[in-house]
């Protein structure tokens, strides 16, 4: 395949991300859109590109679409994911997948029976000091890891919620700030240190009105490999701080702030450390949304991500993450609210 045809569906806050990602692309060309609001997805459409339409049973009609974001919210994906793959149409989800790991499933089963590709976006396992740090896992230069840790401080005013009936539900955001915010360095959390074998967690409601989801979390954790961890979770805190995971073994420790190597040292020393330590004076590749989900936000992830996801359809290799990888931090997620809700240690399925 020369050229894969692009469409989207649902063209609020990150649908322009997509567009601009896949007009960037080479080998990808966005022919439709589409969003219940017409004079939005025609308005979309002249300033991206792309055919507009408001009903999802017409945008899969359209001549030479191959594949399909899907930046709806959370809680709808897997009822139009189903609908896409059925249509033989490649998925492309903002994360999370789903909101829970049995509508992931109706998603993963719809796509393989259809024979289509299913990918979610995690553009921070994109960035480069990402990529240093797993490759530094692979080598082993960590030692024994003892301690994985993620952080995410961060503020969203009351207005942030109000602004759609939709966030801040069970039904349709799927939890808080660890489901909608917290997700991808909860994703990096876990592609870095392994399976989590089991949670113990609380959260609270402290700092928001009108939403049924958490805007503060705390959990404990602990790792297949033996490791221990800690995930803190919050909206609540003024004015937001850069998201941080935190990687700790016997024989070396790594730190990444939204997306940028912070802190790099290990007991054996390489050439090629003082060229990785020398690029964290700059700024981060993919920006930060410690105070606006938006403000901060840079395309470059979320590029290389798509542009990784129309290689795959070109080449027919497999996404790098794919919709199995995409499930992983959904089922931690899911576990950690069955731990705060009971009260009790959950155990990772």
């Amino acid at each position: 395949m020369k050229e894969v045809g692009y469409g989207i569906v649902g063209l609020g806050n990150i649908g322009p991300i997509h567009a601009q990602c896949v007009n960037a692309i080479k080998g990808a060309r966005l022919v439709a859109v589409c969003d219940t609001r017409a004079e939005l997805a025609r308005d979309f459409a002249k300033q991206y590109g792309g055919t507009p339409y408001t009903d999802l049973a017409e945008i899969l009609k359209h001549p030479g679409l191959h594949a399909v974001s899907l930046c709806v919210p959370s809680g709808l994906r897997a009822d139009l994911a189903e609908k896409v793959a059925r249509a033989g149409k490649h998925v492309m989800s903002e994360k999370p997948l789903e909101i829970t790991t049995a509508r992931v499933d109706r998603i993963l089963r719809a796509c393989e029976k259809s024979g289509v590709m299913l990918g979610c976006i995690f553009q921070y396992r994109f960035a480069e000091a990402a990529q240093h740090l797993r490759k530094a896992l692979d080598q082993g230069r960590f030692g024994k890891l003892v301690l994985g840790d993620a952080y995410i401080k961060w503020y969203r005013s009351q207005a942030y919620y109000d602004s759609g009936a939709w966030r801040g539900t069970w039904k349709l955001d799927g939890g808080g700030a660890l489901m909608n915010q917290g997700i991808h360095q909860i994703d990096l959390l876990q592609w870095f240190m392994g399976p989590v074998k089991s949670v113990y967690a609380r959260i609270a409601t402290v700092a928001h009105e009108r939403i049924e989801v958490e805007d503060l979390a705390t959990v404990m954790l602990e790792f297949e490999n033996g490791a221990h961890g800690v995930i803190e979770g919050s909206t609540a805190i003024y004015p937001g701080h850069p998201a941080r995971v935190e990687i700790h073994g016997t024989q070396g420790s790594a730190v990444i702030e939204d997306g940028k190597l912070v802190f790099w040292d290990f007991v054996k020393k390489r050439v090629e450390d003082k060229k990785i330590v020398a690029a964290m004076k700059g700024e981060s590749e993919l920006g930060t949304g410690a105070g606006d989900p938006l403000k901060g936000l840079k395309i470059e992830g979320h590029r290389r991500q798509i542009e990784d996801f129309v290689r795959a359809i070109r080449t027919g290799r497999p996404p790098a993450i794919d919709g199995r990888e995409g499930r992983k931090a959904i089922a931690l997620i899911e576990a950690i609210y069955k731990s705060a809700k009971s009260g009790r240690t959950i155990q990772v399925k």
